[in-house]
C-alpha cells in the first residue's frame, strides 16, 4: 500500500557538504567543482529515469537564465555565492513515490511538486527520479528535489529564499516561523500524492499527520541515522548505536501497553538521559582542537593539507597501489591496451582530417573524386563493370604490386638489363684521372683570354660536368 515519507535535509558547508557532489550523485553526471578543483563523476548510474531543472514560472521562456538550466553552471554558482565556512548552500526534499503508480505518473507527480516549490520560493529545483537498485526493495521509488538556498534571477543568484531566512528576518517581514513552511511542504506533498492516486483510479491514500494527530495509539517506527544505517548494511553486523535506538523503542512500546502514565514516565526518563549524553559529548569535544570540515576548505587549503599529509602516508599508499596493481594486472593491462588502441586510432583520424583540410585549402582534388568526376572514354569504357574499371585503372605501383616480391629469375634478369643499360663501371684509376682532368679544365676556364672565352666558359663547364664522376 502507499506510504508517506518526506525528509528535508540542509546542505551546509559547516557540516562538510558540497552541493556540486550532491547534484552529480543525484543526477548521475560528472561535475567539476571550480572552487576546489575537484571532479565528481557518477555518470555510470543506470537507475535515473528522469532528471530536470525547474525554474520559477515567471522565468519561463527567458534566455538570460539559460545558465541556471545547465546543472554544472548552476551548482558551481551556488558554491561561489556562499563564501562563509558555514554557508547554507541548498535544501533537499526527499520523497517516496507510490509504487502503485506507473513510471510516467510518478515522474509527473514529482514534477508537479517541484514546480510548486520553485514558484513559492523563487529557487531552482533540480529534480532527479530514482528507481530501486538491484538487491533493494522493488517498491523503493523515490525522488530528490534539490533546491537552491538563493533565488534565481537573470543576473545570477539573488538573496536567500524565505525558507532560509532567520527567525528575526521572518518576524520583520511579518512571516511565521520556519516550521510553518516545513509543515506546508509536508501537507502539500500528501495532497499532491492523493490527487495522483485518485486520478489513477486507486483507493489508497496517504496522511502526513503523526499517529497522535490522527488519533492512532501506536508507537512510530524510529528513524535510523543515515551513517548508522549504512554502517550496518555494509558490515552486516548490528551497530551499538542502532541497538540502543531499538532498545529505547521497545521500552516505549512496553510502556504504552501499560498506560499513558507509564509512557509519560519512560519518555521523561529517556529525555533526561539524552540531555546527559549531549552534555558529556559537548564536554568531551570542548577539550579537542577545533576541526574544520573537509567540505569547508577551498582549493589552496585542500592542496596545503594534502602536501602536509602525503609524506606521512606515502609508504602505505604505495604499498596498497602495488598490491592493487599486482592483483589486477591482467585487467589493468587490458584497459591500457584498449585505451592505447583507441587513442592511436583517434590521433590517426585527426591527422587524416587535417591532411584533407590542408589539401582542400591548396585546391588539390582527391584522387577518388577526380576519378569519379572524369567522364568515360569510348563505348568500351562504359561497358566495363566497376570492378573491371578499377582493375584497369590500377597503377602499377599499387599496394598489391609493391607487396608482391619478385622471384629469383626476375631479379637476375632485371640486374642484367641494368648492367647492359649502364655499361661498365669505371675503375678507381679511371675515376682519379677523370677527376684530375676536370680540375684542370676548371682552372683554365676560371681565367679566359678574351670575351669569347668569357662567354664560352660557363657552357664548357656545364658540358664538362656531364662527363664527371
Amino acid at each position: 500500500m502507499a506510504k508517506y515519507f518526506l525528509h528535508v535535509k540542509v546542505f551546509s558547508r559547516g557540516k562538510g557538504s558540497r552541493v556540486t557532489r550532491a547534484a552529480a550523485y543525484r543526477a548521475g553526471e560528472r561535475i567539476h567543482d571550480d572552487r576546489t578543483s575537484e571532479s565528481y563523476d557518477y555518470s555510470d548510474r543506470q537507475d535515473i529515469p528522469h532528471k530536470e531543472i525547474l525554474l520559477p514560472s515567471q522565468l519561463a521562456g527567458r534566455t538570460d537564465v539559460n545558465w541556471a538550466r545547465e546543472r554544472s553552471a548552476l551548482w558551481n554558482a551556488v558554491e561561489q555565492a556562499g563564501q562563509r565556512r558555514n554557508a547554507r548552500l541548498a535544501r533537499e526534499v526527499l520523497v517516496t513515490l507510490p509504487p502503485e503508480l506507473a513510471q510516467a505518473e510518478r515522474t509527473e507527480l514529482a514534477r508537479r511538486c517541484s514546480r510548486e516549490l520553485a514558484d513559492r520560493y523563487g529557487s531552482a529545483v533540480d529534480l532527479a527520479v530514482h528507481e530501486p537498485r538491484a538487491g533493494s526493495d522493488e517498491r523503493h521509488h523515490h525522488a530528490h528535489l534539490l533546491m537552491t538556498a538563493r533565488e534565481v534571477r537573470p543576473g545570477g543568484l539573488g538573496p536567500r529564499t524565505i525558507l532560509e531566512l532567520s527567525g528575526t528576518e521572518r518576524h520583520a517581514r511579518g512571516l511565521g516561523p520556519t516550521k510553518d513552511e516545513l509543515l506546508w511542504i509536508r501537507e502539500r506533498w500528501a495532497q499532491l500524492t492523493n490527487e495522483a492516486l485518485r486520478e489513477a483510479g486507486l483507493e489508497e491514500r496517504v496522511d502526513h499527520r503523526s499517529y497522535r494527530d490522527q488519533g492512532i495509539d501506536r508507537e512510530p517506527t524510529p528513524m535510523m541515522p543515515r551513517n548508522i544505517y549504512y554502517a550496518e548494511r555494509n558490515s552486516g553486523r548490528p551497530h551499538p548505536a542502532a541497538e540502543d535506538i531499538r532498545a529505547r523503542h521497545r521500552e516505549r512500546i512496553e510502556a504504552r501497553s501499560r498506560g499513558p502514565r507509564a509512557l509519560a514516565r519512560v519518555l521523561e526518563a529517556q529525555k533526561k538521559e539524552g540531555r546527559r549524553r549531549a552534555m558529556e559529548d559537548a564536554a568531551r569535544k570542548r577539550g579537542l582542537p577545533k576541526r574544520i570540515p573537509h567540505g569547508a576548505l577551498n582549493r589552496e587549503e585542500l592542496n596545503r593539507a594534502r602536501r602536509e599529509r602525503y609524506p606521512k602516508i606515502a609508504a602505505e599508499l604505495n604499498r596498497k597501489r602495488r598490491e592493487r596493481r599486482r592483483a589486477n594486472a591482467a585487467e589493468i593491462n587490458r584497459t591500457r591496451r584498449e585505451w592505447s588502441r583507441a587513442h592511436r586510432e583517434e590521433v590517426n583520424r585527426q591527422q587524416r582530417e587535417a591532411y584533407r583540410r590542408r589539401r582542400a585549402a591548396q585546391g588539390v582534388v582527391p584522387r577518388r573524386q577526380s576519378a569519379a568526376a572524369e567522364p568515360p572514354r569510348g563505348p568500351a569504357r562504359a561497358k566495363q563493370s566497376p570492378t573491371a574499371a578499377a582493375a584497369a585503372n590500377r597503377r602499377p605501383d599499387s599496394r598489391e604490386h609493391r607487396q608482391r616480391s619478385p622471384t629469383a629469375e626476375e631479379s637476375a634478369r632485371r640486374w642484367q638489363e641494368f648492367r647492359e643499360r649502364a655499361g661498365r663501371s669505371p675503375t678507381a684509376e679511371e675515376s682519379a684521372r677523370r677527376w684530375v682532368e676536370w680540375r684542370e679544365r676548371q682552372s683554365s676556364a676560371a681565367a679566359p683570354a678574351n670575351t669569347e672565352d668569357v662567354e664560352a666558359a660557363p657552357r664548357d663547364r656545364r658540358r664538362d660536368n656531364t662527363h664527371g664522376l
